[in-house]
């Protein structure tokens, strides 16, 4: 088989991506060569993880002397496990038709299944979402895996396990989520478990970073505005400004923050979020599956929000996204993203997650366009927008095209505390579908309650009056508007509701008695009507009483008596 020099040999001779050689960042070399059973990166958010996992499981799945080789991928969602097998396909794609290239033999979208050289075997990389890995042999490799919930982090760990007993790894890639969890305790709890670890922060990147030697030397001893200032590319410059300081520490520099002040906790947004609810994660009905059928059971059983409108718009089915829609709109220019989120009610009351759309450096026009086209286009019931200082102008044009379908709200303190209060209690309450989107779920998760010495909180992400959190406020909004609309339809019951408390208050035994006898006179009076007008119809007549012989009713009627021989 491959030695670790072999690995990278292989990876610089034969593979390409997008069609121009290799040029990996010097860790991603180490983390190829490395021949460790278990591995845990700890790491920068957009370093290529995901690329360089997916083709480390590629090449040993090419390793001509490595026979009936299995590489199982767990991601956070389905979406990323998708990709983890769409690098690996672009990979072999770009491998020239060589000795050094094994026939492809099942290819899609989640597994790729290679034929051994021996002709009898295969390798297989295969995806799958956030669920425990099965079969014998082979390596696991768990992307984000600091953001399972505590309960699916053992139950996936514990089932790699026993995978690998019999020859595999266990590499584990994530950046950090509060000081938590079992990745939080592998990375920190050096005698306790006895792995490979890995620091990736951002200037260990050359995509991030315009001096990757001088930063991995010098930056370490600078404060995090000295480093992005010194060695950050624009983009990663950008995400500084955008962002609170001690979210950038965590998702950028592999610092581990406590969570604790987190206003909603993830267990709360996990529980309201399929694939990650606590239902979904008993898999007793897996018992008695092979494992392409449970590879197959436990795939599309979350579903991610769409990201643009015109995806949405073809996409939208009445039955599986709510035959109405609401929208809420956080507008954003400069520094922040305007964010539109569309929310469906569904059939049983839930708020299912349609569409999360952010905008960045966009124009006012064309937000309002979007806007305009998803009133036209999707069945928009109602929508509420930010109607503060840049966003005034914006709803005064659209209110003058939409009307009262879109309203208006200042953000002041007090709104704000309504709209983060609503969505907790809804989360609380179970309310709503939420799309496994990780990013979505970090912007959830960074929300925070401070006290600002006024009447209310502060509720917001640290960095500025609006935080970055933009669709998080786009997402209140939304919900906002779907609980304005059900409160109003129910005002009419409500209204009935309270009319019939207020009449009972004041009944009493003896108006209870009056409305008895008030009921029998208006019976006694409808009757008399009723003979009248039956007596104007047919002229007089004589009452026959009941019980009277036929002699006698003869006798009424003006008989007379005949005699004895007749009668």
């Amino acid at each position: 088989m491959f030695t670790k020099d072999e690995r990278l040999l292989y990876a610089y001779t034969y593979i390409q991506f997008q069609q121009k050689d290799l040029l990996l960042d010097f860790w991603q070399d180490a983390y190829i060569r490395s021949m460790a059973r278990f591995i845990a990166v700890v790491k920068s958010r957009r370093v290529g993880w995901s690329f360089i996992s997916a083709m480390k499981g590629l090449i040993k799945a090419m390793d001509p002397d490595r026979l009936g080789y299995t590489k199982q991928f767990v991601s956070y969602n389905e979406e990323d496990a998708l990709e983890k097998i769409s690098y690996a396909k672009q990979f072999y794609e770009s491998i020239p038709d060589c000795d050094a290239k094994k026939t492809l033999i099942t290819d899609n979208k989640s597994m790729l299944c290679f034929q051994d050289k021996n002709g009898i075997t295969q390798s297989r990389l295969i995806s799958i979402p956030c669920r425990p890995p099965r079969g014998k042999g082979g390596d696991i490799s768990l992307d984000e895996f600091a953001i399972y919930n505590a309960k699916m982090q053992k139950l996936v760990y514990d089932a790699a396990l026993p995978v690998i007993s019999r020859g595999g790894t266990i590499e584990m890639g994530s950046s950090p989520l509060g000081k938590i969890g079992q990745f939080y305790d592998i990375l920190t709890d050096k005698d306790t478990y006895d792995y490979e670890r890995y620091n990736i922060p951002w200037w260990f990147c050359r995509d991030l970073c315009i001096d990757v030697p001088t930063a991995v030397k010098v930056a370490p001893d600078l404060s995090t505005e000295e480093r992005v200032e010194t060695f950050g590319t624009k983009i990663i410059k950008q995400i500084f400004k955008n962002n609170d300081y001690d979210t950038f520490r965590q998702e950028y520099e592999c610092d581990f923050i406590d969570s604790a002040e987190s206003y909603i906790p993830l267990d709360l947004i996990f529980a309201n979020t399929p694939g990650k609810r606590e239902c979904d994660i008993d898999l007793s009905l897996c018992e008695k599956m092979d494992d392409e059928e449970y590879w197959e059971y436990n795939r599309n059983i979350d579903f991610q929000a769409y990201k643009d409108l015109d995806t949405a718009i073809l996409n939208y089915k009445p039955e599986a996204h709510g035959e109405t829609l609401f929208l809420g709109f956080d507008v954003g220019r400069d520094h922040d993203a305007t964010a539109i989120f569309l929310i469906g009610r569904m059939p049983d009351g839930k708020k299912r997650d349609f569409a999360r759309i952010e905008l960045r450096n966009q124009p006012f026009k064309v937000q309002e366009e979007t806007i305009l086209k998803a009133f036209k286009e999707l069945p928009v019931y109602r929508g509420r927008m930010d109607a503060t200082g840049i966003g005034k102008p914006v709803f005064e044009s659209l209110h003058s095209k939409l009307g009262d379908r879109l309203e208006g709200v200042v953000f002041t303190p007090e709104e704000k505390e309504i709209m983060a209060i609503d969505v907790k209690r809804g989360l609380e309450q179970r309310e709503f579908l939420l799309s496994n989107d990780k990013e979505f779920h970090r912007q959830i998760h960074s929300i925070k309650r401070t006290s600002n010495g006024g009447k209310y909180f502060r509720y917001d992400a640290e960095r500025n009056e609006k935080g970055h959190a933009d669709s998080f406020w786009a997402w209140a909004l939304a919900n906002s508007a779907v609980t304005l609309t059900v409160k109003k339809s129910n005002n009419f019951y409500e209204q009935r509701r309270r009319k019939r408390q207020e009449l009972m208050q004041d009944v009493t035994p003896e108006k209870t008695e009056q409305l008895k006898k008030s009921l029998e006179e208006k019976q006694m009076l409808w009757q008399e009507v009723q003979n009248k007008e039956l007596k104007q119809q047919l002229g007089d007549s004589v009452q026959i009483t009941k019980g009277k012989s036929l002699k006698q009713v003869n006798m009424k009627f003006g008989y007379e008596k005949p005699d004895k021989e007749n009668w």
